[in-house]
């Protein structure tokens, strides 16, 4: 990859921070005036551990290859603690509205940066040409803003993000391995195909079978009462002005076979799940609240398609295996439902099959310091990194967790294994 542009801005910026160490601690000023990148910043309220937080948006060419194609502004949140403290690099796999402060930073003691994926929120070109919303622009956006603020923070380096963004942080090691000294990954996927089966095989296995048999259950009684469901389908849809673009009853149906998902991803209680008596409106809140309506609408589909367009070009997804239910389903007519139909209608669409094997190559050859963290019942966790050909990557997994596993909520053994690793890479 092409590197050469970024030397010039590093012999600006060591000239800059010279100086802004020590305006940092002396004034209010807005230092990030004639930031090299930044087009603009304001100062905003910092968490109680920082000493200051700023709203940034850099500049970013749409090509890195070809800058003269033109640029977007990116939104990045800063929150300083100290040059010489750890820099966290929060790469967001989605938008990032607000500022928050991670577990990570508070854990290392660190300063943080949150990076919004090109694309997504206010952090898009002007013309959505999805040409450039690719693994390896946005690796370099990430790559451009190291190069920006590494001159003036002398500490160790992190990058992390959790599920997409813990991917996202993967690959920007996987191409720019010497950017961060540590990667924190937390239940991060890494598929290797379109729809990865690893993601139907999950389902054969998770939990016992009698929970297995519980979830299938509730699937078909609600597919036989659907019926008595729409009715509160419909209230739901008008009162939070949903519309779908594949019809009511199609997203009815999709968001039952997305149900057992849900479910396991986000640690639902299987006790909870209504029998077979339950009136109408029980089954209908409960399915609800397993498995978001909201997915399908074409309301959320305008903020989130273009993580379908990467699924479906680089990243890959999963499928919904149809097969128990069809006999109950009368708007869906296959065995295996891709959800390819949620990318947006673009030409060109074809999956780079070489891409994700690419990336796992090139973490292979750097062999950097990973710490990867999954919970075992979330479905993510079956196509996350394996360890072979990763001899200093560290895979904790959380007994019974789900998509929600962090390292404050591990059992206190694997923390501990955790908060050693780190201690001993950062230090």
């Amino acid at each position: 990859m092409k590197r050469e542009k970024f030397s010039v801005l590093l012999v600006v910026c060591f000239g800059l921070f010279s100086i802004n160490i020590i305006v940092f601690g002396q004034t209010q000023a807005d230092i990030f005036s004639n930031w090299p990148g930044v087009v603009s910043s304001d100062e905003v309220r910092a968490d109680s551990i920082f000493a200051k937080a700023w709203l940034l948006w850099v500049k970013q060419p749409v090509d890195h290859f070809h800058p003269e194609k033109g640029y977007f502004n990116q939104r990045v949140w800063l929150s300083h603690r100290s040059t010489s403290a750890p820099v966290v690099l929060v790469t967001e796999g989605y938008m990032a509205p607000k500022n928050r402060t991670t577990e990570l930073t508070k854990i290392v003691g660190g300063n943080q940066i949150v990076v919004e994926h090109r694309y997504f929120g206010q952090s898009v070109p002007d013309s959505m040409d999805w040409e450039f919303l690719t693994i390896d622009q946005a690796a370099m956006d990430h790559h451009r803003i190291v190069e920006m603020f590494r001159p003036f923070y002398t500490g160790k380096w992190i990058n992390t993000g959790i599920s997409k963004g813990g991917q996202t942080a993967l690959i920007h090691r996987a191409l720019f391995p010497k950017d961060v000294d540590v990667t924190v990954a937390y239940v991060a996927p890494f598929n290797l195909e379109k729809e990865d089966t690893r993601l139907i095989e999950f389902f054969k296995h998770v939990g016992s079978a009698e929970q297995r048999h519980r979830i299938l259950t509730f699937q078909k009684e609600v597919l036989k009462r659907q019926n008595e469901l729409m009715p509160f389908f419909n209230d739901l849809a008008r009162k939070k002005g949903y519309t779908f673009r594949m019809g009511k009853e199609k997203a009815f149906e999709l968001a039952v076979l997305e149900y057992p998902f849900s479910l396991w991803q986000w640690g639902g209680n299987i006790d909870n799940i209504p029998g077979s008596g339950a009136s109408a409106e029980e089954l209908f809140n409960h399915l609800k609240k397993g498995s978001d309506f909201g997915y399908f609408s074409d309301q959320q589909w305008e903020q989130i398609c273009p993580f379908f367009y990467q699924a479906y070009k680089e990243l890959g997804y999963y499928p919904y295996l149809a097969t128990p239910l069809k006999a109950w389903l009368d708007e869906i007519h296959t065995d295996t439902v891709s959800n390819r139909f949620m990318a947006p209608d673009v030409a060109n669409l074809e999956f780079d099959k070489n891409a994700p094997y690419r990336i796992l190559r090139k973490l292979k050859e750097a062999d950097p310091e990973i710490i990867l963290i999954t919970g075992q019942n979330d479905p993510w966790s079956a196509t996350s990194l394996e360890p072979e050909g990763l001899s200093q990557m560290v895979k904790i997994q959380k007994p019974g967790g789900s998509h929600r596993t962090r390292i404050n909520n591990l059992p206190d053994s694997l923390r501990q294994v955790v908060i050693r690793q780190l201690n001993e890479w950062l230090n």
